[in-house]
């Protein structure tokens, strides 16, 4: 009997424990496999980030249903030096819930163009096509195309974050980070200064940012397994 995905996740668990005379398991590594033996118990999907991969995996019950290859990852942070509502980076692992998501606009009810009662029983289908009237018929409209999802979106996250997804990362070289800190500054003696939502930025391909922009919405759960 082939085991569920379900069942290996919590056999690799019980396996770190059980080998005598090996080192002991990493602690970020099992809270990680704890974490997402959690979410593989329900029958949703979730996403599982893995920074050291460079990887974007759609999950259900633990199986990878599709991955995404990620062209890098940065932490883009604007908030003031000496105020910092949270930390520079986020806790890892994590499980990261969307608390507003860009697909939240994809979910569309389609309402019908026309009501008819349903036939009664006894009746018959096949009804005699009413007498065409002199009167032509209106042209019907052409419905119009859906949009295209966007390539760069971002999506606010419960612990305070944004996730970002972008075709190209931002500059954050030193230089570039110094001098938006200098230009920062000077904004705020003016009374001029903002502060932008930390974001954490995945940059891939605008296909793929196009194909998972329907699950990035509004509680959709994304394990992070390895730090960044």
């Amino acid at each position: 009997m082939r085991l569920s995905a379900l069942a290996c996740i919590s056999i690799s668990l019980v396996a770190f424990g059980a080998r005598a005379g090996d080192s002991p398991p990493e602690p970020a590594r099992v809270a990680a496999l704890e974490m997402e033996a959690g979410l593989a118990k329900k029958p949703g999907v979730y996403l599982v980030l893995d920074p050291q991969r460079r990887v974007l995996e759609i999950r259900s019950r633990g199986a990878v249903l599709d991955a995404v290859g990620l062209k890098g990852i940065e932490i883009v942070s604007q908030q003031p030096v000496l105020r910092r509502d949270i930390p520079a980076h986020p806790p890892i692992p994590a499980v990261w819930m969307v608390e507003q998501g860009a697909g939240d606009s994809d979910r569309e009810v389609v309402e019908p163009t026309e009501l008819r009662p349903a036939p009664k029983m006894g009746e018959e289908e096949d009804e005699a096509e009413p007498t065409p009237s002199a009167t032509p018929a209106a042209p019907i409209p052409t419905p119009t195309p859906a949009p295209l999802p966007p390539v760069s979106y971002r999506n606010r996250l419960a612990n305070g974050w944004d996730l970002w997804i972008t075709d190209t990362l931002p500059p954050q070289s030193r230089f570039q980070t110094f001098l938006a800190a200098v230009k920062d500054g000077w904004r705020r003696l003016r009374g001029l200064g903002e502060d932008h939502i930390p974001a954490v930025t995945l940059a891939m391909a605008d296909e793929d940012a196009r194909r998972i922009h329907h699950l990035l919405r509004t509680g959709m759960p994304i394990l992070v397994a390895g730090e960044m």
